[in-house]
C-alpha cells in the first residue's frame, strides 16, 4: 500500500487482494461500496462516476473492470483501490460535498496519470488512457484497529466475561449474583475511556461529523486493454530500453 499526504489530505493506493478466499472479480468490492445506498431512494444515492460520466451502474463498473484484464496472470492484481480522505478542515471548506469531491477526483486522476511518466505508442499517457470508477461515501465506522476501540478492549473483555457468566448462571451451570454482575457491566460501560453519545465506542459504530471520502477503482490495464499500468511500481521517473525502444517509466 502506498500512502500520500497532500497538505492534510491522505491518499492510499492498495492492490487488489488475491490471497485466500478473495475473488478474482471486482464484484465483491463494488458490492461493499454500495452499502450506504441500501434503503435510500434513488435521489439520495451516491453513484459511481468517472472522468466523463455520472450515475454509472454497478453492472457497468464490474463488466468494465473484469473485462479489462488481457494477459494478466491469476496472481497479478486486476485493479487497484485508491482511497482519498480529506481532513475535517478541508471538508468544512467544501460548498457542496459530493460535487466538489467529484471535481477534485477528476483533477486528482490527471495527476495520477502524470505520475506514471509513461508513453503509449510514442505519446505521453493521458487521462483517456486509464479506466477508473469512483464512489463517494459519507460515513465511516470504527475499526478494530482504531486506538479508541483498542483502548476500550479491556473493558469489552470484562463485559463479555460477565455476560457469559450470567448465561451460565441462568442455565444452572454456575452460581452467582446476576443482579450484582449486571451492575458491574453498567459501571464498565460507563467508565470505558472512549464514549460517543453516552455509549462505549465499539467496532462497527458510526463515527460522528462529516466523514465524506472517496473510493476509486482503477484497472491495472489501460483503456485499450493492452498496456499494464501499475501504481505499485518501484521505478522512479526514468527511461529504459525495452524491446529495442527507449520507454519512459516511473510512479
Amino acid at each position: 500500500m502506498k500512502k500520500i499526504k497532500i497538505i492534510a489530505m491522505y491518499i492510499t493506493i492498495t492492490a487488489q487482494k488475491l490471497r485466500g478466499d478473495y475473488s478474482q472479480s471486482v464484484s465483491d468490492f463494488v458490492d461493499y461500496l454500495e452499502k450506504e445506498n441500501q434503503g435510500l431512494e434513488q435521489e439520495g444515492m451516491e453513484h459511481f462516476f468517472n472522468q466523463n460520466g455520472n450515475e454509472i451502474s454497478t453492472k457497468e463498473v464490474i463488466n468494465e473492470i473484469d473485462g479489462n484484464t488481457t494477459k494478466l496472470k491469476k496472481v497479478e492484481p486486476k485493479f487497484y483501490s485508491i482511497t482519498v480522505s480529506p481532513s475535517q478542515y478541508e471538508l468544512k471548506r467544501l460548498q457542496n460535498s459530493s460535487q466538489d469531491l467529484k471535481v477534485y477526483t477528476r483533477e486528482l486522476m490527471k495527476d495520477y496519470v502524470t505520475s506514471f511518466n509513461r508513453e503509449i505508442n510514442g505519446r505521453p499517457i493521458s487521462i483517456d488512457d486509464i479506466k477508473y470508477f469512483a464512489k463517494i461515501e459519507h460515513q465511516r465506522t470504527f475499526k478494530g484497529t482504531d486506538i479508541k476501540v483498542r483502548e476500550n478492549q479491556p473493558f469489552a473483555s470484562k463485559i463479555l466475561a460477565l455476560k457469559n457468566d450470567i448465561r451460565k448462571i441462568e442455565h444452572g451451570e454456575l452460581v452467582g449474583n446476576i443482579k450484582k454482575m449486571k451492575q458491574e457491566i453498567k459501571v464498565l460501560e460507563r467508565t470505558a475511556p472512549h464514549q460517543l453519545n453516552g455509549k462505549r465506542i465499539v467496532q462497527g459504530m458510526k463515527k460522528e461529523g462529516n466523514q465524506s471520502h472517496i473510493h476509486i477503482i482503477v484497472s491495472r490495464k489501460d483503456a485499450s486493454n493492452s498496456v499494464s499500468l501499475s501504481p505499485g511500481s518501484k521505478y522512479k521517473a526514468s527511461e529504459v530500453l525495452m524491446n529495442g525502444k527507449m520507454v519512459k517509466r516511473g510512479f
